[in-house]
């Protein structure tokens, strides 16, 4: 496959994995012609970029950090090519299934400076904006080439998967931890403003926000109850807080807090008196010697380590 023409000044890479490991889905099957492959870098601090891009699952967030090599016939490999919607490479079956090849050509220095790191960021689907698994990979050869160099990025070469498997004969795909950001994208309609889909929003208006509502399973476009309750009574001291805590959500925390005058909050131990697939039921009782107690839920974004 060809991206663009040799000019003046301009350098080819050369994407293979002939002779390499295949492509495969999650479930070890070989990925299927015409899913995506995008070629390029990440805009990221050189020290840290492997260790983000490892953690980040942000679908929204990698692409905006994302600069293609080649992704567009005219320009290619130029700043103008960047936010164009033209061709990019796609898992073609060569020399056979689960296998892509392909040539990009016409790499400006001025766009892309040479010894720039490169990484495959390969998906399930044609539409990477629709995909479910994906794969991000590099290698300590894979960077980008001398003005009128030439570049191979060989998955027989040692590839390191930052998102992904490896092995000698398998580039795997992997479902993308949950998080917010991806949550919100198929929660609400495109085009939805970000004021809406925003972590603090409530555009159903039940008072519960967005970020609540991912860490609970709600619907974030209805009315909803929290799952939390009160039972006891404050005269004895028995009073018993109880919510929900998310298992599988490895970017929000779910704690709760206590308060006897609604002015001043501290954080209460809970204790997980039972649990299913999703969540923990946690429960907390009022401190020892209160005569009464305000309770809240505090949930925070946070990043996985």
């Amino acid at each position: 496959m060809m991206l663009g023409s040799v000019g003046a000044l301009a350098g080819t890479v050369t994407v293979s994995t002939a002779d390499g490991s295949q492509i495969v889905n999650k479930d070890g099957l070989v990925l299927q012609n015409g899913y995506a492959v995008r070629v390029g870098s990440f805009n990221l601090p050189d020290a840290t970029r492997n260790h983000t891009l490892a953690i980040t699952s942000d679908y929204a967030q990698l692409k905006s950090w994302f600069k293609p090599l080649a992704e567009g016939v005219a320009g290619a490999g130029t700043a103008s090519q960047v936010n164009g919607a033209g061709l990019m490479l796609r898992v073609n079956g060569y020399p056979s299934a689960g296998n892509v090849f392909g040539l990009i050509s016409n790499i400006s220095n001025s766009y892309m400076p040479a010894g720039t790191p490169l990484y495959l960021w390969i998906f399930n689907n044609a539409n990477p904006d629709n995909a479910d698994q994906w794969g991000i990979f590099t290698g300590a050869t894979w960077v980008a080439p001398q003005s009128l160099g030439a570049q191979t990025l060989s998955s027989s070469a040692a590839v390191t998967a930052l998102q992904g498997t490896v092995s000698s004969t398998q580039l795997g795909l992997v479902v993308p931890k949950p998080c917010f950001g991806n949550w919100s994208a198929k929660a609400f309609a495109a085009g939805t403003s970000a004021a809406q889909t925003a972590a603090t929003a409530n555009p159903s208006g039940d008072g519960i926000a967005n970020l609540a509502k991912y860490a609970w399973g709600l619907d974030p476009n209805s009315h909803s109850t929290p799952p939390t309750s009160l039972t006891g009574t404050t005269s004895n001291g028995g009073a018993t807080f109880t919510f929900l805590s998310p298992k599988t959500l490895p970017d929000v925390q779910v704690s709760a807090e206590c308060s006897l005058d609604l002015k001043t909050w501290s954080a209460t131990p809970s204790t997980v008196v039972s649990s299913n697939a999703n969540f923990d039921t946690c429960q907390c009782t009022i401190p020892t010697g209160a005569t009464k107690c305000f309770w809240r839920v505090r949930i925070v974004s946070i990043t996985p380590q």
